[in-house]
């Protein structure tokens, strides 16, 4: 079996003094996230941070985590069909499990997130437990269930992976979600 990338990527924390009090998660660092150690800085960060600037929301405001933080070979998310090459189903749960645990749902504990944007499928799935498309989801409140804690709003968002292949027609209504919800209550969608 191959072995992940051995390069952790460490949450990127914002600037104090810009500090949004949004946490942002994605999926998987790429080759670039994995070479610098900063989550989102390869092309998907550039669609990123593109998106980011026509929402007018400075990155340097955001805490930035992957679901998983070490690179996943070939980019094919363990928990993929794809990824039985490398890894067993049952391996690859305990894999995604433990990065959750370890490392995102400490940072979800560690404050009352003003908001949290789920990039991708993958991030909606393991880090607000709810199965569902993006396409049927983007924009809408779901809770991110936090053990002895209120919940936190969670907005599913399209990855930025998928829109730089595939969902160009989608980066409009992908802005417009990363500036909706912001100062209402936290009641939750379905």
């Amino acid at each position: 079996m191959r072995r992940f990338n051995e390069n952790f990527v460490s949450l990127q924390r914002p600037n104090p003094a810009r500090d949004l009090n949004r946490l942002v998660i994605a999926e998987a660092p790429g080759e670039k996230e994995s070479c610098e150690g900063r989550p989102l800085v390869g092309l998907a960060g550039q669609v990123f941070d593109s998106l980011l600037e026509s929402a007018g929301i400075p990155r340097d405001g955001l805490t930035i985590i992957n679901c998983l933080n070490c690179r996943p070979p070939d980019n094919v998310f363990p928990t993929d069909r794809k990824a039985r090459t490398y890894i067993g189903k049952e391996d690859a749960q305990i894999a995604v499990d433990h990065c959750i645990k370890y490392h995102v749902d400490p940072v979800i504990r560690e404050r009352d997130w003003a908001r949290v944007d789920l990039l991708g499928v993958k991030s909606l799935r393991f880090v607000a437990k709810k199965r569902g498309s993006i396409s049927k989801l983007h924009g809408s409140r779901v809770p991110i269930e936090r053990a002895g804690l209120a919940p936190v709003i969670g907005i599913p968002i399209y990855h930025p992976s998928y829109l730089r292949r595939w969902g160009q027609s989608k980066k409009p209504v992908t802005v417009n979600d990363l500036k909706s919800g912001l100062g209402q209550s936290p009641q939750f969608g379905n």
